[in-house]
């Protein structure tokens, strides 16, 4: 890589889709009601589904990135949520997350293409594990152990699009920016 390509501002981004107001406000509700009380964890306040996170990409790729999506055909994306997750599945438990039912594979699919797509942009190296849909809605302060929970009781829901965000790290927490919002054939 040149001294040029490693001094270029680069932006840290990642593709979700965000929650509807309405699911995203009983989440809320559930977390309150469910993990308020462990100390040991902090709740995740920004609900979405990570599709692909790119990590650092150079601040003048931002128009390619955005070209690639925009031109993607995007489903109709239905789920429901399905039980609470600890996670990872072995060992000391880092995340509480609830996992999205992808029934259809729409879920799955649209995570491929968009994974495709950017890889073949040179800005997303595919993970080697497979995608799990998923909603991180706590982080263990310190590696944790599993407990009960209810599960979360919210009927099916469309996911309206797919979104470009900027991640920015501060002190208390990542900090999300919407940068394109592309929309699903709800």
């Amino acid at each position: 890589m040149s001294a040029a390509a490693r001094s270029e501002p680069s932006r840290r981004l990642f593709v979700a889709c965000e929650l509807p107001a309405e699911v995203a406000a009983a989440v809320g509700r559930w977390q309150d009601r469910e993990l308020r009380s462990h100390d040991d964890l902090r709740l995740v306040h920004t609900l979405h589904l990570t599709l692909c996170f790119l990590g650092d990409v150079a601040a003048g790729r931002l128009d390619e990135v955005t070209a690639v999506l925009g031109a993607l055909e995007l489903p109709a994306l239905s789920t429901a949520f399905a039980e609470p997750l600890f996670l990872p599945a072995r060992g000391a438990k880092r995340v509480l997350a609830l996992r999205l039912d992808d029934a259809g594979g729409a879920l799955a699919k649209t995570q491929s293409t968009v994974s495709a797509a950017l890889a073949r942009l040179g800005v997303y190296t595919p993970e080697q594990r497979p995608w799990l849909p998923h909603l991180t809605v706590a982080r263990f302060r310190r590696p944790g152990h599993p407990f009960s929970l209810q599960n979360v009781t919210i009927g099916a829901f469309g996911l309206p699009s797919v979104i470009l965000y900027a991640s920015r790290l501060e002190r208390a927490g990542a900090v999300h920016t919407p940068l394109a919002s592309f929309p699903t054939n709800v």
